[in-house]
């Protein structure tokens, strides 16, 4: 958010905590850490000057001290802490700025076209698309090929869980989940965030928010203990992830809304 001239303040797309409003990336006032804060219009700890540099980069300074955002030691790992220190002509200060594109749809209009606890199939032999739903759950479940005939809807040769998912991902961002960078380590759940899609326990899910202190998700997903539910909200923990982790796919970025 524009303050005046290239002066910003960089807010958390999303709520740090539930209902207990946005948070700005601020600096302390007694040390070189830099750490999310609820939003000031007065502090100017949360204040930063954006320059552009000559190879396509920015360099981000403080307006509480004129020090400058950086990785901590010039590391290169990752994770690795980001703090404020004084510039010293290195790359570590310096910053590329990439344009997020909102997704093509919005969960409120997924919810709407997928109605919670509703059900992902059709009737046997009946004509059916990706969106088609019924109140009533699958009678053929346990007997289903992967074309959708039998009465379980099908996305990509894929029915129930994992076809739903793929589904809702491909609305999401517009491309195939299959497309997306795809990670079968286990530790990859450190980085998850809102859109990506994940299969565990033989079950699979798109995510639909992470929680402030990253030990949980909230997932849309259909057929969870139940023939072709569909259920938003459900609350995964990372661990019961990490504990059956199959693999994971990296949406293209991050779903927003």
């Amino acid at each position: 958010m524009r303050i005046s001239g290239n002066t910003y303040r960089l807010e958390n797309r999303s709520p740090y905590y539930q209902n207990q409003g946005r948070k700005c990336l601020s600096v302390s006032e007694v040390n070189d850490e830099v750490d999310l804060f609820y939003y000031s219009s007065t502090l100017t700890t949360q204040r930063w000057t954006i320059t552009a540099n000559s190879d396509s980069t920015f360099t981000v300074k403080s307006g509480w001290d004129n020090k400058v955002l950086q990785t901590q030691n010039a590391s290169s790992a990752s994770p690795a802490n980001v703090i404020k220190a004084t510039a010293n002509g290195s790359n570590s200060p310096k910053w590329y700025f990439e344009k997020i594109p909102s997704p093509q749809t919005s969960i409120s209009a997924m919810k709407s076209v997928f109605p919670h606890e509703k059900y992902w199939n059709h009737s046997p032999g009946s004509s059916w698309g990706y969106t088609t739903i019924t109140s009533t759950a699958c009678s053929h479940h346990g007997s289903c090929n992967y074309n959708g005939s039998c009465g379980c809807n099908s996305y990509q040769s894929s029915i129930q869980c994992m076809g739903f998912a793929k589904y809702i991902g491909k609305r999401f961002f517009g491309s195939d989940v299959t497309s997306w960078a795809k990670s079968t380590n286990s530790s990859s759940m450190y980085f998850v965030k809102p859109g990506d899609y994940i299969r565990f326990g033989g079950h699979s899910v798109i995510v639909l928010t992470v929680s402030a202190n990253s030990d949980s998700i909230t997932v849309a997903e259909c057929n969870y203990k139940g023939k072709c539910i569909i259920r938003w909200g459900r609350s995964v923990s990372i661990s019961e992830i990490k504990s059956d982790f199959s693999h994971m796919h990296k949406s293209p970025y991050v779903l927003i809304g």
